[in-house]
């Protein structure tokens, strides 16, 4: 199930495809339908009437996609140049988006071949009533179409600002936290003898991405091979051919190589599947996209620490388990490498500290963040906070030598500059 989500994110064109052969179905068998009805309903409209609107529907929805593509390409330009060039791929997995391509296309065709269909029956019986059925379906999905763009309107400007931009990824971020992540989940590991039997697998596939990890896989490569299944590259990483990918202890039987290959989903580049340091990675895209001098937006900077403030605080309550992976009775079974909450630290602040340390609201912002921090986290993680806030300070000293503006810059705010 795994394999096939990633899969289906990066293959847009499966779902208008599938609709278009759902089209080609109900254009052929909707006016077969008409004719089995016997003493079916029919239009008060001549036949020759619906053949025109049926075709125009045709050309006119043909037209449409392009309106809608154009629309679609302007969103995702604008996305990769403003704010993150990694934030196009949410585009694939859009459903209204995914919509917005498949209805068009699917009314043209469902017009198309159900138009060929009313004409043939109309030769051979010399008929010339419109079947209410075929022409009402046609009519429906011409309605939901103009629905759907529309809808897909409203997407497209909300995925241009920025607000829409992060309430998209917070959504996100937190359903792949949670999924990694549980709630609750204390921190277990397994004990290992010494001396135990290791084998260790490579990867001999072609350069690919480590997408996420296929637990159920895993669980029965364990069971298997009667070992503890352990996954060596974090998820995100690029695996290149000779690549160390799986490690095996105390293994007892052999396994196959194709059940070794299905732990790893691989996919073209990296996705937020399983990934939620890809999350994090993508708001300080964003973050220091806006501090760069070529766009100069420290307020879009402030936005986003407001958001990694938050993944921050809800990480650091969900200390994890190293990845554990475990079976129907609790006990591990396997495990793949995830981030520490220092390592989540560290890609959340230190870029944005090296670029932002020169903008007034960055620097009170981050101070405000460093706070909150010191207030929620455990003793062993106040010596990093607290360092992050020196090294700050003494940015702040090399870029910023007046000390009375130096004290302006260095008070809390959460809004950046008018809230302290």
């Amino acid at each position: 199930m795994v394999r096939t989500r990633v899969w289906l994110a990066s293959a847009m064109w499966v779902p208008v495809l599938a609709a278009n052969v759902i089209a080609v179905a109900l254009g052929i068998g909707l006016p077969l339908l008409d004719k089995a009805i016997g003493d079916r309903p029919s239009l008060p409209i001549p036949l020759s009437v619906v053949e025109q609107i049926m075709g125009a529907l045709a050309a006119g929805m043909i037209t449409f996609t392009g309106i809608v593509f154009s629309a679609v390409f302007v969103a995702a330009q604008i996305q990769t140049s403003s704010y993150s060039p990694r934030l196009a791929a949410r585009l694939r997995r859009d459903r209204v988006i995914i919509a917005g391509l498949a209805l068009p296309t699917a009314t043209a065709t469902y017009s198309l071949f159900a138009l060929a269909a009313i004409g043939r029956q109309a030769d051979r019986l010399g008929e010339d009533v419109a079947p209410a059925l075929t022409v009402g379906v046609a009519l429906l999905l011409a309605l939901i179409t103009i629905g759907t763009f529309v809808a897909l309107v409203q997407r497209a400007f909300d995925s241009t600002q920025i607000g829409g931009i992060l309430r998209g990824l917070m959504r996100r971020a937190h359903h792949v936290i949670e999924d990694v992540h549980p709630a609750g989940e204390r921190a277990r590991a397994r004990d290992r003898q010494t001396g135990e039997p290791v084998v260790e697998v490579h990867y001999d596939g072609p350069p690919a991405v480590l997408a996420s990890v296929d637990r159920a896989a895993l669980l029965r490569l364990a069971r298997q091979t009667g070992a503890f299944v352990e996954v060596v590259p974090p998820i995100g990483q690029y695996l290149a051919p000779g690549a160390a990918t799986l490690r095996l202890f105390g293994v007892e039987r052999e396994s196959q190589r194709r059940d070794q290959r299905r732990v790893l989903v691989l996919a073209r580049q990296r996705t937020m599947d399983q990934d939620p340091a890809f999350a994090m990675r993508m708001f300080v895209d964003i973050a220091i996209r806006g501090l760069s001098p070529a766009v100069n937006d420290p307020t879009t900077a402030v936005q986003s620490i407001d958001r990694i403030e938050t993944l921050l605080v809800d990480l650091h309550g969900r200390l994890p388990s190293g990845g554990l992976v475990l079976d129907a009775d609790g006990t591990p079974r396997g495990s793949f490498p995830v981030p520490t909450w220092h390592e989540y630290f560290d890609l959340a602040l230190v870029e944005i500290r090296h670029y932002g340390a020169g903008s007034a609201q960055v620097a009170r912002r981050l101070r405000a963040l460093h706070a909150h921090l010191l207030d929620v986290v455990d003793e062993s993680e106040r010596g990093r906070v607290e360092l992050e806030q020196r090294l700050l300070d003494e940015q702040l000293a090399a870029r910023f030598p007046d000390p009375e503006e130096r004290e302006i810059l260095s008070r809390p705010d959460r809004l950046g500059l008018g809230g302290a």
